[in-house]
């Protein structure tokens, strides 16, 4: 053996025993966490592989078994699951720990880095131009797309009426929210409630069941293998279809917004009467600050109108559908939400709304928020930690995924009277100003939390009303049997399944 080859070798062993001392000092910083049994390379993957409600499942019986903060392993992989508000408080608070989890990389290929998936100054600066997108005035210009195509549910639902055998109402919200995201977010009609079997519906809906499943399986993370697997193929196709449709969206907005300014002739009375006419729509907003591409390329546009696609649909779906089952629990709240609107708006799916008229709507809206309690749309929040993160006892290294269960935060005896009860006086002012500021978070807080909250509670007040003042809804099913499945949104792997009962009239 040669002295280079000598070298060679001890460099390679000094540098494995470095590496080895590393890995080891780094895993002792969990010795004194409690949490499962993991096995060594696959950690607790396997247990976590099974159906798609078992993983959250056992999420939930290792919160019950070993508390509010415990690791688990995912493959070689780290991860703290805490629900903890104080500590909760002081991650999502940090202007610091802004990194959303690693599995946030996995969306890249469908929406790129946009304002969920970037971060540092991309993100800072996304943030801030994008914040008086949904501002009070333009939140009013979002209303009467978002009233039609609850109208256009409610007439759906008409086929369901009888049968008392009952239905699934999580396509029916699916299909009702991606109509309402199409005309506020791009402007345009997508019409999936008559049409489900566009190509864009179908992708959009292939692209959310792949990514889900993606999120919690650790061999198909991987690119390398992800990609030459059936359904990483299929994922590119979808993706495809997806991305062919925004870009055609936008270039017709922009080829409209210019069209309608071209005529040099009109008067200025006159071009104030067109933008009336032509309803709003965020990716109206996109292009007015584009600049003309200084300050937002076409791509960039792309990226946030296919954000808000993705995120926004499944949110609101979702949380619509969990509406429909705890208020199908409880008929007194159905009642109480009707009696409000006779009182405060009698005419409600006969005249014009305003965001000031929502605003009276009390009961609704803490019924809604209970609703978020119980079932939070986003289940698990995930941030990566890149910096050490000291939390009291708790030291956090870099290179742990932190895992916040709101789902289990929401139903803490610390916070909650009888957590698992439903009741919207809750979030009355006298019952909820001694609660902890990070105890409800269906929204996230901090630097990062949703930035159409407010959106997305109109969206739920209107479609909730709707329905209600057309049908009587009744759940079938108690929760035990839902299968709950916790993913990038929280649903029920056996649907959500109701009846409704026909009221003296449906709105039109």
């Amino acid at each position: 053996m040669t002295v280079g080859t000598v070298v060679l070798v001890c460099a390679a062993v000094a540098l494995l025993v470095l590496l080895a001392r590393r890995r080891l000092k780094f895993v002792s910083a969990f010795r004194d966490i409690p949490g499962p049994p993991s096995v060594p390379f696959f950690g607790n993957a396997l247990q976590l592989n099974g159906s798609p409600s078992d993983f959250f499942r056992l999420l939930r019986e290792w919160h019950l078994k070993f508390g509010e903060t415990y690791q688990l392993w995912i493959g070689l992989r780290p991860f703290l699951s805490i629900s903890d508000a104080d500590q909760i408080l002081q991650i999502l608070s940090s202007p610091t720990h802004i990194h959303k989890s690693l599995e946030y990389d996995l969306l890249h290929p469908f929406i790129g880095t946009g304002l969920v998936t970037s971060a540092g100054s991309k993100w800072h600066g996304r943030r801030k131009l994008l914040t008086p997108t949904f501002h009070f005035n333009i939140l009013e210009e979002f209303l009467p797309p978002i009233v039609r195509q609850s109208k256009i549910l409610a007439l759906m639902l008409k086929k369901e009426v009888a049968k008392e055998s009952g239905f699934d109402i999580t396509p029916y919200a699916k299909l009702a929210a991606l109509d309402i995201i199409g005309n506020t977010a791009m402007g345009c009609e997508i019409n999936s409630q008559e049409n489900s079997d566009s190509d864009y519906v179908k992708a959009l809906d292939e692209v959310t069941y792949i990514m889900q499943k993606r999120f919690i399986t650790p061999w198909l993370k991987p690119n390398i293998i992800f990609n030459s697997t059936r359904l990483g193929k299929r994922l590119k196709h979808c993706i495809n279809i997806i991305h062919t449709f925004t870009k055609k969206v936008i270039q017709d907005r922009k080829e409209n917004l210019k069209s309608s300014t071209a005529d040099q002739h009109v008067s200025d009375a006159n071009k104030n009467e067109i933008y009336k006419k032509r309803p709003k729509a965020l990716l109206d907003l996109l292009i007015d600050v584009s600049d003309n591409g200084k300050v937002l390329s076409d791509e960039d546009i792309q990226e946030e109108v296919d954000t808000f696609m993705f995120a926004g649909v499944d949110t609101s779906s979702t949380t619509l559908s969990w509406a429909m089952y705890v208020l199908g629990k409880h008929p007194e709240a159905q009642e109480q939400i009707l009696t409000e609107l006779d009182e405060k708006l009698p005419n409600f799916g006969d005249e014009e709304l305003s965001v000031r008229d929502l605003s009276k709507l009390e009961y609704l809206d803490r019924a809604i928020r209970e609703v978020l309690r119980l079932y939070p749309a986003v289940p698990l929040i995930g941030r990566q930690i890149y910096e050490p993160l000291t939390i009291g006892d708790l030291t956090i290294m870099p290179g742990t995924s932190v895992m916040i269960n709101t789902y289990a935060l929401h139903r803490s005896k610390k916070h909650f009277d009888s957590p698992d009860k439903f009741d919207p006086d809750r979030f009355l002012a006298d019952n909820k100003h001694d609660r902890h500021p990070f105890a409800f978070l269906p929204f996230s807080a901090g630097p990062r939390n949703c930035i159409g909250q407010r959106f997305a509670i109109i969206v739920l007040k209107v479609a909730i009303a709707t329905i209600l003042k057309s049908y009587k809804i009744k759940s079938l099913d108690p929760e035990q049997d839902l299968g709950l499945v916790g993913e990038i949104v929280l649903r029920a792997e056996h649907g959500i399944n109701i009846t409704v009962e026909e009221r003296t009239c449906i709105l039109t």
